[in-house]
Order: structure tokens, then C-alpha cells, then sequence
């Protein structure tokens, strides 16, 4: 009795097999036509009696799946996702060649379709989009220039965990960005066109295809992972495996300059004071005559709040270059923000006899500090007389010591 049980069900089974194999068939030919939507009901059907379908019978079925939903005139991103879930299930089942062939065709469609809608949507600032579709570009391809785009896409979308975790990545793999590109210019169209290989570039040359052969090299992207790497780890308050990274490039790259730079400000912004010190150090070694390098290392210092640093570092560059305009008018404004502390202990006195000497004390000081501040300022008005902040600057100062010949002759400079 129980063999007759399974041999009805074997009968049971055979024309829903071949039923189903004809829906598939019928979804094919309707992807081949264009028609999408009965390519959709026919696998529909299909499905529907999926459970008795033999190995290499569900192969069919998802590859043919993921040619309808590549063949829309528009994919987006769930359609491509769509797709890569039909080849995932594909891929556990038996396949002949000819589903192999295809299998090849549609992941190489995949990638690049991955890749152009990555692009698209960077372009339309749809970051966190660009993102994924950057990720499984690369993931599906190994080239890290995704990965380097995803990493930018997650920052952009602010979605620091994620990027972060991905120029961690890059630097671990040694990513650098620097890439070789072969080129030779097509006769025909007088269009320059790029190469896989020199190998390749050559044969085409060889040919008469083609001609004036180039190798072009894309510069390091080193610099820009170092602020990615910075910005996100100032977001996540993580700033030792930054600086650990930070470190890391500067062992690869002593003799590198612009790198050193970089990685100078990058330790200012994320509070390592020694490290930002040392770095200072070893640039004024490099260049210790250049007085644009003191006076950056002094707008530097201003903005990590280190003033004497600061102020130290503008007269070095005074020294180098006694005409650096911004150098002077950047140190009087040092030592003239120090007034905002005198007058708001001015303002905070009484009126007992013991108050009125602080107050004069606290005059004398303010004065003092006017007096440092005036070289710097009259410099810069005999450099640039037309510079109108500074000249009402000085008038203001003038006004306050008491200098009334010198604000006369100002005064008058102006109203000409």
C-alpha cells in the first residue's frame, strides 16, 4: 500500500515538472521579447509548484529571474540587489554550461550597472545609496577604488561608524589610490582611449589602430584618507587609532613634505600636542628659512588656542620677511585680545579706594598692551594705507594714550 502511495505521487509529480518547465520557458522567450510583466506571471506560476522542481530546474528558474529584472530600461538599487539574491540562489543548485555562460554574463552586467548607479546617485547626492552600491561594486569586482568611494559616500551621508571603519580598511590593504592607466589615441575617431595593459596598448599600436602611446599615472590618494580617517574619528571620539594611522603613513613617507604638512594639522585637530610639536619640528628642519612656513605653523597654533606658540612663531616669520602683512596684523590682534580680560576686571571694580588703584594699574596695563600692539599696526598702514580696518584701529588706540598728533595726521590721511 505505502509503494502504491509514492508511486501516485511520482505520477502526481511528473506533469507538474514539466508544467513547470514550460512556465520558465515561457518567462524566457517573454524577457527575450521585451515583456516583462508575463515574463512575471509565467515565473509566478512556476513558483507556485516550486517545491517538486529538480536541482538544475531551479537553476533556470533564478537565472531567468535575474535577466528580468536586469532587462527593466531603468534598475535601481533594490532591483540590483534583486538580482544578486536570484544568482546567490543560482548558485546552490546544479547548472549545465549554458546556464554557467549566462550566470558569467549576468554578473558581468551586474557590476557594471552596480558601478553606474553608484555614480548616479553620488551625482545626485543620494550618499548613503551611493554608499551601498559602492560596497557591493566592489565586493563584486575586488577593485578598491570602490571601496575608497564608499568610504567617501558613508562620510558625506554622515555615517561615521561606516566610514570610518572603511579607511581603516584601505589603510590595512594598503591602499594608496595611486594608479597606472595606458592610453594611445584610435586613428579613427582621434579619440584617446584607455588600455587594460601596456601589453594591449601596444598590440593596438602595433596594428595601426592606434597611436601615440601614454602611460599616465593618477597621484596618491593618500592625504584624503588621512582626512577621512581624521573627521570621522573626531565625530566617534576615537582619536588614538587615528593618530596610530597618522603615524603609519609618516613611517611610509618620511621625505614626503606636503605629507608631513598634512599630517601636522591633522594632530592639531585631534589634540595630540606632542605629535603636532614634533612634526612642526622636523618641517622647520626641512625648510627652516621659509617664512611662510612659520606663519602657518603660527595660524596653527592660534587655532588650537596655544597663543604664545603663536605669537612666537609671527615674529619668526617677521624676521624671515619684515613685509608679511597678515604676519603683523595677526600678532597685534594677539596681543590685543588680551584687553578683553583687563576690561572685563576694569568693569568688575567698586568704587572703594583700594579699587580705583587696581583700576589705574589695570590702565597702565591695557596701555601697555596698545603700545605692543602700535609698531605692528603702523607698519602695516605704511605698507597698505588703504586698509581701512587697521587704520580705524589705530585712530581707536590713538585716541585712548593720549597720541592726539598722530591721530591728526591719520585722521586727515583718511578724510583725503
Amino acid at each position: 500500500m505505502k509503494s502504491l502511495t509514492i508511486l501516485a505521487l511520482l505520477l502526481f509529480a511528473i506533469p507538474s515538472l514539466q508544467a513547470q518547465k514550460q512556465e520558465i520557458k515561457k518567462a524566457e522567450k517573454a524577457v527575450n521579447a521585451g515583456e516583462l510583466q508575463d515574463a512575471a506571471y509565467y515565473l509566478g506560476k512556476a513558483r507556485q509548484i516550486f517545491a517538486a522542481a529538480r536541482s538544475e530546474t531551479r537553476a533556470h528558474y533564478y537565472v531567468v529571474e535575474a535577466e528580468m529584472h536586469l532587462a527593466g530600461k531603468e534598475v535601481d538599487l533594490n532591483q540590483l540587489e534583486t538580482v544578486s539574491q536570484s544568482l546567490k540562489f543560482a548558485d546552490k543548485y546544479d547548472q549545465n554550461a549554458a546556464l554557467k555562460r549566462r550566470i558569467m554574463l549576468i554578473k558581468t552586467e551586474l557590476k557594471s550597472l552596480t558601478a553606474k548607479a553608484a555614480i548616479s546617485e553620488f551625482q545626485k547626492k543620494n550618499f548613503s545609496a551611493a554608499a551601498t552600491l559602492y560596497t557591493t561594486a566592489y565586493q563584486s569586482t575586488g577593485d578598491t577604488t570602490y571601496f575608497h568611494s564608499a568610504a567617501k559616500s558613508h562620510l558625506l551621508a554622515k555615517e561615521y561608524e561606516e566610514a570610518f571603519s572603511a579607511y581603516h580598511s584601505l589603510f590595512e590593504m594598503g591602499y594608496t589610490g595611486a594608479r597606472t592607466r595606458y592610453a594611445a589615441t584610435n586613428i579613427k575617431s582621434g579619440e584617446k582611449e584607455a588600455f587594460a595593459s601596456a601589453y594591449m596598448r601596444d598590440r593596438a599600436v602595433d596594428q595601426r589602430t592606434h597611436r601615440k602611446p601614454e602611460t599616465l599615472s593618477s597621484g596618491s590618494k593618500i592625504r584624503e584618507l588621512l582626512r577621512g580617517v581624521a573627521t570621522t574619528s573626531i565625530q566617534l571620539n576615537r582619536t588614538q587609532p587615528a593618530i596610530l594611522i597618522m603615524d603609519k603613513a609618516l613611517a611610509k613617507s618620511p621625505n614626503d613634505k606636503a605629507l608631513l604638512t598634512q599630517v601636522f594639522q591633522l594632530y592639531g585637530q585631534l589634540g595630540a600636542k606632542d605629535k603636532y610639536n614634533q612634526a612642526m619640528d622636523l618641517l622647520i628642519q626641512q625648510s627652516p628659512n621659509d617664512p611662510n612656513l612659520y606663519y602657518n605653523f603660527a595660524v596653527s597654533s592660534a587655532q588650537s588656542n596655544d597663543m604664545e606658540k603663536a605669537k612666537e612663531l609671527y615674529k619668526k616669520t617677521l624676521n624671515l620677511d619684515p613685509t608679511h602683512v597678515n604676519a603683523k596684523i595677526n600678532l597685534a590682534s594677539i596681543i590685543l585680545d588680551q584687553e578683553t580680560t583687563i576690561l572685563e576686571e576694569m568693569n568688575s571694580l567698586g568704587m572703594s579706594e583700594t579699587d580705583d588703584m587696581r583700576y589705574e594699574e589695570l590702565k597702565l596695563e591695557r596701555n601697555t598692551l596698545y603700545t605692543q600692539a602700535l609698531p605692528y599696526l603702523e607698519s602695516v598702514v605704511e605698507l597698505q594705507p588703504k586698509n581701512m580696518d587697521v587704520v580705524k584701529t589705530l585712530l581707536n588706540i590713538y585716541s585712548k594714550i593720549g597720541q592726539d598728533t598722530k591721530y591728526t595726521v591719520l585722521k586727515e590721511r583718511l578724510d583725503e
